[in-house]
């Protein structure tokens, strides 16, 4: 799987990379990994699974599945 953390999402990563590549085994629920990344759930506001916006980072991915994470945006 691929997994893009862009900037924010990267600090909670050790290697800090915009890009993380993940082997799973079987098929995982997004909120397991990102737990096991350091990633918080409640900080993701969209998740892109395969080019397809989600509703909730509760969605079981694979191997082949490309993610995207986004933060909420703040302006002021």
């Amino acid at each position: 799987m691929k997994l893009y953390t862009g900037s924010y999402f990267a600090f909670f990563t050790s290697e800090r990379s915009h890009w993380v590549d993940i082997e799973l085994q079987k098929s995982t629920r997004l909120t397991e990994i990102l737990t096991d990344l350091g990633i918080p759930a409640g900080e993701v506001h969209l998740v892109v699974l395969n080019d397809e916006l989600v509703q909730s980072p509760d969605i079981l991915v694979s191997n082949e599945d490309v993610v995207r994470l986004y933060p909420a945006v703040n302006g002021g």
